[in-house]
């Protein structure tokens, strides 16, 4: 459903924007691409997540179901107002993405409205654009130009390099299409708040990432650079478009940068340290576990306390679920299952009763020639009481399970004899299944057309709808 796979994906993003915050410590000079790399990964990693559930289809769980999206427990109880959000959810979706898009398009009209009066120039033989009041900026996806007030023709010598050097560093690496592909992903994601965080922690980090390099560049001219940004910060307007990066974009970055500028506090490598394994084991963590990149089958069914989703395991075939019923019995009486049965048998080494040796082969699970094994004749009986015994507590929690259960059908096809080959891991599923077990009718098993006695391993499966 869409609306749990929404709080999972923002989950997801919040995971992505923790680790962000740590890491870029570390990569002080290029924090730039700890946040492209964060809005990536929480845009990326739900799609797998979607497109590993065959496209929200299959992974729909029925009214009545418990939802869980690991590796972040979002669970959703089969009468949560949730289920009925997905129409909603996804026509609001399409509506805040739509108004985003026409934002943008408005802007770049506007954009290109104010360039027709922009002229043609030079600075310190670099050619640049000259505007009235815009800038100083780096416009253009495709092309991109500087762009500069006039203000900056007469500010003198020092600031005009200062200037220069920071869209220039701009320039260099390609921030105006670094910032168009971030607003992209808001666009396509509106829904999810970490994304704009992640974005405007992009913003910050692209201007201290050209902040820290200027300086490397003019080390003496600090104080200068300060008062720079102060005065690019407070005047001048902003230009419309999603391709710009600017000197001083937004006044409430200048704080910040002006901070980082003059800090002389030293980095504690120690707590970075700590910071960047802390952000890394979360993001290792949701990848490793997403479905269809960890292996799911074979896994014990956790403890009721964890509330996982309900799972059957595959490990045994020709499973048929049952219409409005809230537990599945397996049909494993075709040629495919009864080779695996025998299979099974032979690997566990059991060894045939000696020839011309009266046994009691009720005693323990023994294999026996057969050419056709038994069948059961009545479904529809063991189905209801499926329905009946499976536990409402468990039921309720939305935790099912399979019991693989040993059979011993005597010569006339009656149950003698049933126990327990491999466990749920919920004792009350396993007693359940005993209480089942004793309900089932065989038709008798037969070698070379003489009926004989013949031990059976079956599943008995539990499933909450």
């Amino acid at each position: 459903m869409i609306a749990a796979w929404m709080l999972w994906s923002i989950g997801a993003g919040l995971l992505f924007l923790v680790a962000g915050l740590a890491v870029e410590r570390l990569l002080d000079g290029r924090r730039r691409w700890v946040w492209a790399a964060a809005g990536v990964g929480t845009v990326l990693l739900p799609a797998v997540r979607f497109l590993g559930d065959g496209g929200g289809t299959e992974g729909v769980a029925p009214v009545g179901a418990v939802v869980t999206l690991e590796p972040l427990a979002v669970t959703v109880p089969g009468d949560s107002v949730l289920h009925s959000l997905d129409d909603v959810l996804l026509m609001g979706w399409v509506v805040v993405s739509a108004l985003l898009v026409v934002g943008a398009l408005i802007g770049a009209a506007r954009f290109a409205w104010r360039r027709r009066a922009w002229e043609d120039g030079a600075l310190l033989g670099r050619r640049v654009l000259w505007t009235r009041d815009s800038g100083p900026a780096v416009v253009g996806l495709v092309t991109s130009r500087i762009v500069l007030p006039d203000w900056v023709a007469g500010a003198g010598r020092a600031r005009q390099e200062l200037i220069l050097a920071h869209e220039e560093e701009h320039l260099g690496a390609h921030d105006v299409q670094l910032r168009f592909l971030a607003a992209l992903l808001l666009f396509a994601f509106p829904w999810n708040p970490a994304l704009w965080i992640q974005y405007h922690r992009l913003g910050l980090a692209v201007e201290l990432d050209c902040d820290r390099r200027v300086m490397d560049r003019w080390p003496d001219r600090r104080r200068l650079y300060g008062d720079l940004l102060l005065q690019v910060g407070t005047g001048g307007r902003a230009i419309p478009a999603m391709a710009v990066a600017a000197l001083a974009e937004r006044r409430s970055l200048l704080e910040q940068r002006i901070r980082k500028l003059f800090s002389k506090a030293p980095e504690v490598r120690l707590a970075q340290a700590a910071f960047l394994m802390f952000g890394a084991i979360l993001v290792v963590g949701i990848a490793v576990m997403v479905p269809g990149i960890a292996n799911e089958r074979g896994q014990p069914v956790p403890e009721l306390d964890d509330l996982p989703a309900d799972v059957i395991p595959s490990d045994y075939v020709d499973i048929e679920p049952i219409p409005e019923a809230s537990a599945v019995v397996t049909e494993p009486f075709f040629v495919e299952p009864l080779e695996e049965l025998v299979q099974e048998l032979d690997s566990e080494k059991l060894p045939p009763p000696p020839e011309k040796v009266e046994t009691d082969l009720s005693a323990a699970p023994a294999w026996t020639h057969v050419d056709v094994y038994p069948f059961l004749k009545n479904r529809a009986e063991v189905e209801r009481a499926l329905e009946s015994e499976y536990p409402p507590l468990l039921r309720d929690a939305g935790i099912g399970g399979t019991v693989k259960v040993w059979f011993f059908i005597n010569e006339a096809g009656e149950l003698v004899k049933t126990q327990v080959h491999t466990s749920s891991g919920h004792q009350a599923l396993d007693d359940a299944a005993m209480r089942v077990a004793r309900v089932y009718e065989f038709s008798p098993a037969t070698n070379e057309g003489e009926a004989v006695p013949v031990w059976v391993a079956l599943d008995v499966t539990f499933k909450s709808r």
